[in-house]
């Protein structure tokens, strides 16, 4: 090999080695950071995902700590059979019950859990279990109630909100669960890497907006995967998922409570958003309490939720949310001593 060719592959395998240290090196403090530490997710073939157990992470945004516990909830361990003297609670939602860039004891599951200890003194010892998992539909939280959740042995649980598509339900094709869990597994090998969470999360978070579609749905219209799964009556999904959830709770001796957290886009509108008008009705016909935080959010609107985040709470309005809920919590479990299981 002649000189000149010699000296410039020896110069660029100084150059790619020069590039590989830096990057591990800025990989390295990145993590350091916080960065590359997120939640990630077991694929299932009936909830699609779920949180893998046993992580010690961060948010997304805000570098919240976050523990998930060996039953893959997040919060701090408990038994899957209930002990005795033990008053249990279940929080069900999507990434507003998880606590999207909140700490753990900023989350409304954790401030209400508090409160009821409170009241209750000692005993009983009051558990309140934040099933929250991020983009989750009403459809999965049904299914996770009746298949995981049930031998908890729940007193009570709140149905709060939910990713509003309707792709994941237990009746999809399995050629979409299947490539559904691929697109999970993908996800998770990207948010181990903190580069990829630093880079085009956070810093690049419009472009990764617009993008994430190819991975996660966003826009189901925009995505062939999902198109053959649209139902004809979204809004009758929610509806039957809802009721089924609760039909189940009281089929098992469990008392249903709904939850209704506005968007800021629905305090501004004059009509009632369509999913309050769902809730509502179920609440009716089924006599199911219904907790409604829009007069207390519209008060002080945007000061409630995170910065330029117009669905998350923060930790005041997820304050506002226990406290609401203590009130109907309070009357159904300790005002009717009957209605908690032992």
């Amino acid at each position: 090999m002649k000189p000149r060719f010699r000296n410039l592959l020896k110069n660029l395998c100084l150059s790619a080695a020069s590039l590989l240290i830096f990057v591990a090196l800025l990989e390295g403090a990145l993590r350091l950071c916080g960065y590359g530490n997120v939640e990630v997710y077991s694929p299932d073939p009936l909830l699609y995902w779920r949180l893998k157990p046993n992580q010690n992470c961060f948010t997304k945004i805000n570098h919240q700590p976050v523990r998930v516990n060996s039953q893959g909830t997040r919060g701090p361990e408990f038994a899957a059979a209930k002990p005795t003297d033990t008053v249990r609670i279940l929080s069900l939602g999507d990434s507003r019950t998880f606590g999207w860039g909140l700490s753990e004891k900023e989350c409304y599951s954790e401030v209400l859990g508090r409160l009821l200890q409170e009241k209750a003194g000692r005993l009983p010892k009051i558990e309140v279990i934040n099933a929250g998992v991020n983009g989750w539909s009403y459809s999965q939280m049904h299914v996770y109630f009746r298949e995981v959740a049930l031998r908890y042995h729940p007193d009570l649980v709140i149905l709060g909100e939910a990713n509003l598509y309707t792709q994941f339900t237990e009746h999809n094709s399995p050629e979409f669960v299947r490539k559904f869990m691929t697109r999970v597994r993908l996800k998770n090998l990207l948010r181990r890497c903190a580069l990829y969470h630093f880079v085009v999360e956070v810093q690049l978070k419009e472009f990764y907006e617009r993008y994430r579609t190819r991975f996660i749905p966003v826009d189901p219209q925009r995505d062939a995967l999902f198109k053959a799964e649209q139902q004809e009556d979204p809004y009758g999904v929610f509806r039957e998922a809802m009721e089924s959830l609760c039909q189940v709770a009281r089929t098992n001796g469990v008392k249903p409570v709904l939850l209704y957290l506005p968007m800021l886009t629905d305090l501004q509108s004059t009509n009632p958003a369509p999913l309050f008008r769902i809730k509502s009705e179920v609440s009716r016909r089924l006599k199911v309490p219904l907790v409604d935080l829009s007069s207390e959010l519209r008060t002080n609107g945007k000061a409630l939720y995170l910065e330029g985040d117009p669905v998350h709470l923060n930790a005041e309005g997820n304050e506002l949310i226990a406290r609401k809920l203590f009130q109907t919590v309070s009357e159904q479990l300790f005002d009717n001593p009957s209605a908690i299981r032992h």
